[in-house]
């Protein structure tokens, strides 16, 4: 069966979240690269839990935009395979959150997982415009 990417979006007030329930592929554990829905705000963090059936450790997150950018600022890299984790997303060497506008097309894409059917919940937390 192929990789599938499910998202969930939710806004309470000034504070978004968008939630991908992410499981590898039954044959080579790849997932598709699945486009974010729009939002506007800035990017505040990163947090990935492994499911059941846990990825390959040290597997990489990006979220690309347009201009192939790794909007993420390099926190996807090297993520856990044993246990949940948050990291801040900001420009490095500040406290600058990365903005996003709404007509932005955001790519969420995984690498470097090699386990058949894996499970990744990943939210990415936002402060809304």
């Amino acid at each position: 069966m192929a990789g599938t990417v499910t998202i969930v979006h939710n806004r309470n007030g000034a504070i978004g979240r968008i939630v991908a329930t992410c499981t590898g592929d039954a044959s080579d554990g790849t997932f598709p690269a699945t486009a974010l829905p729009p939002f506007s705000g800035r990017i505040l963090a990163l947090r990935t839990n492994p499911g059941a059936t846990a990825p390959t450790d040290n597997y990489d997150i990006t979220l690309v935009d347009d201009d192939a950018v790794d909007r993420l600022q390099g926190v996807g890299a090297n993520r856990a395979t044993a246990t949940s984790q948050e990291a801040a997303v900001v420009y490095l060497g500040t406290a600058i959150h990365p903005p996003v506008a709404f007509d932005e097309t955001l790519t969420l894409t995984l690498a470097g997982n090699s386990v058949n059917s894996a499970i990744i919940v990943i939210a990415i937390v936002y402060a809304a415009n």
